[in-house]
């Protein structure tokens, strides 16, 4: 039933669902297998900086959707009601004679009454900004490249952080299992000493330094415990879902820590890689773009702005008979004298171009500089993961010439312990160094913007069995 439970679960795990949620809070399952790529999958799908910043790529759509809604006419229906203080009329006079008697005559007539409702649709078109409307588009756009690099940034950060977290739990554990053997090789020396005590081979020092080196190791197993815990945590904040709780999960990182055949890097293309797919890089080069499109839409204020316009009315109330209903024509509006507030509206554009080129620049000379630093870091735990090989060969033989000579009554308890101690000491460095050349890689990628490549590195590394 158990196992039944875990493939469930593991699956559940890959899809997030809400059944999931309910069947994790049910505490029927206490132990969950996860790969680096399940690891991988969760996160992307749950991460709340993710999801929040794909609304940002969205709003960045509309926007430039909105800016090429500019271009078309604006058409719009219009109501009013106008109540003049009185009505318009004309008023014409004469004179006449009837026979030898003048006569004199007045006529009003009404032109227009006093209240007025008219119903009518009306559209105007700009054709002719001076290139405003493609630069707002042209920003939009640029706007746009920018939201979707800063979103690769955000994604290879936590890329970064998830192979800390995940790796660093395969680490702790096996830190963990190292701390246990250590444990259980002093507890069998103790047995040892104790009986070695027994029959007078030894004295009650050599017996109580035993005990004190098992009390210290079963102290480092424990705090190394508690350490994977607080990384389990860490990694659990990072892959978990809204709706699912995973207090009462366990969750065993299966991928092993992983070691790159590093000839197969090649620093110059990533050099080149790096600065054309850097997303920082890239959001410098949209803001360039978005900085040009802005001095041209500034240029474009010295430009006339030429509309046309059209209206009609389709219904009227007491409107006179003597207004048109319908109406075409153009319009033209051009600033002449501003102040020369255009002028230097196009001066502070034009600086603003000029300091993202400058911005830009530095960047390229940092990201050369980072990818130098970054790879020589990753040649360096290489090399000491690579030397530890024979320190490893040499502190298994140390330890067990120490045990024989301690059985035998040729050596002491404190030779037997500090070999045990220096053998845990350099599986841990060991561990370390692939753990840091793991870090470091991820780092390097995260550099060229390729931090989707780690699943394949993985794929194609040497795996670091302990």
């Amino acid at each position: 039933m158990k196992k039944f439970l875990n493939i469930i679960l593991i699956i559940l795990f890959l899809f997030c669902n809400k059944s999931y949620a309910a069947e994790v809070q049910k505490g029927g399952v206490e132990h969950v297998e996860l790969t680096f790529e399940q690891a991988y999958e969760l996160m992307l799908e749950n991460n709340n900086a993710l999801k929040a910043y794909n609304e940002a790529i969205q709003k960045s759509k509309y926007e430039k959707r909105s800016a090429i809604g500019q271009f078309f006419p604006k058409v719009g229906m219009n109501a009013t009601y106008l109540h003049f203080s009185d009505d318009m009329t004309l008023t014409s006079s004469g004179a006449m004679k009837v026979g030898t008697t003048p006569i004199s005559f007045s006529a009003n007539t009404l032109i227009q009454d006093r209240n007025v409702f008219t119903f009518g649709g009306a559209a105007v078109w700009n054709i002719f900004t001076g290139g405003k409307l493609l630069s707002n588009h042209a920003a939009a756009r640029a706007k746009l490249e920018a939201s979707n690099e800063k979103y690769r940034e955000i994604k290879d950060n936590l890329t970064l952080e998830l192979v800390k977290r995940y790796y660093g739990l395969r680490l702790a554990r096996d830190v963990v299992e190292v701390r246990k053997q250590v444990a259980e090789g002093i507890e069998q020396h103790l047995k040892d000493a104790k009986l070695l005590e027994k029959e007078g081979f030894i004295s009650k020092a050599e017996r109580l330094h035993a005990e004190v080196a098992y009390a210290d190791a079963m102290r480092d197993y424990k705090a190394s415990m508690r350490n994977a815990n607080v990384i389990e945590e860490g990694l659990k904040t990072l892959i978990k879902a809204k709706d699912v709780n995973l207090k009462d999960v366990y969750i065993e990182p299966v991928s092993l820590l992983f070691v790159y055949n590093n000839s197969l890097i090649d620093l110059a293309a990533m050099k080149e890689n790096a600065l054309e797919n850097n997303p920082q890089l890239k959001q410098l080069q949209a803001k360039k773009k978005a900085m040009n499109a802005k001095y041209h839409a500034k240029m474009a204020n010295y430009s006339p702005t030429i509309s046309l316009v059209a209206y009609d009315i389709a219904a009227a109330s007491h409107l006179s008979e003597a207004v048109p209903r319908a109406a075409f024509g153009a319009t033209a509006n051009w600033l002449i004298f501003d102040g020369l507030s255009r002028y230097n509206d196009v001066k502070a554009a034009d600086s603003e171009r000029k300091m993202v080129d400058f911005e830009i620049e530095d960047a390229k000379n940092n990201i050369e500089s980072l990818v130098i630093k970054q790879y020589q870091e990753l040649m360096k735990n290489k090399e000491q993961y690579d030397s530890s090989v024979k320190s490893l060969e040499n502190a298994k033989e140390a330890l067990r010439t120490a045990s024989l000579a301690f059985k035998e009554g040729f050596g002491t308890s404190l030779q037997v312990t500090d070999a045990q101690m220096m053998l845990s000491k350099v599986k841990i460095e060991r561990l370390n160094a692939v753990y840091n050349y793991d870090i470091n890689l991820t780092d390097l990628l995260k550099t060229n913007g390729d931090t989707n490549s780690i699943l394949e590195y993985i794929k194609t590394s040497a795996q670091e069995k302990y």
